[in-house]
C-alpha cells in the first residue's frame, strides 16, 4: 500500500539570508568583527529588532537606515536621532556613502567598507 505525500511532510528550508556587498567595521571597541548589512533596508540602533544593534546609550532606539540602492550605492539616514548621525565629520540628514567613510552614530564609530566602489 503506497501512501500519498504529505505536502506538510517535507521540512521547510531556512530561507538563505543574502547580504548586501558591505559592511561595517566597528573602530571604537576591542571587538573588531564586521557587521554585514543583511538586507537592502537595514535599520541601525538600540531597540532590540535593529538589523544591527548597539548597546550604548548614545545610540538612539531607532538611530539610522541604511539603503542598498537598485544602482549598486548604499545611502545612510538619520532617523531624527539624539546625538545625530555623522560621516567623515560631518551631521547628516542622508547622504550617499563612499568606500572608506567613517560614520559615527553617537559614541559609536564605524568604518565603511563596500565590495562595489
Amino acid at each position: 500500500m503506497k501512501f500519498p505525500k504529505w505536502p506538510f511532510s517535507q521540512r521547510e528550508r531556512t530561507p538563505k539570508v543574502v547580504f548586501a556587498p558591505a559592511r561595517f567595521i566597528r573602530t571604537d571597541a576591542l571587538e573588531k568583527d564586521a557587521l554585514r548589512l543583511r538586507s537592502p533596508s537595514c535599520r541601525v540602533g538600540r531597540a532590540v529588532g535593529n538589523d544591527i544593534r548597539f548597546d550604548n546609550d548614545t545610540v538612539s532606539g531607532h538611530h539610522a537606515e541604511i539603503y542598498h540602492l537598485p544602482d549598486g550605492t548604499f545611502q545612510i539616514c538619520d532617523l531624527d536621532s539624539t546625538n545625530g548621525t555623522w560621516v567623515n565629520g560631518q551631521r547628516i540628514r542622508a547622504v550617499l556613502l563612499k568606500n572608506g567613510d567613517i560614520v559615527e552614530l553617537g559614541e559609536v564609530r564605524l568604518y565603511f567598507r563596500s565590495e562595489k566602489n
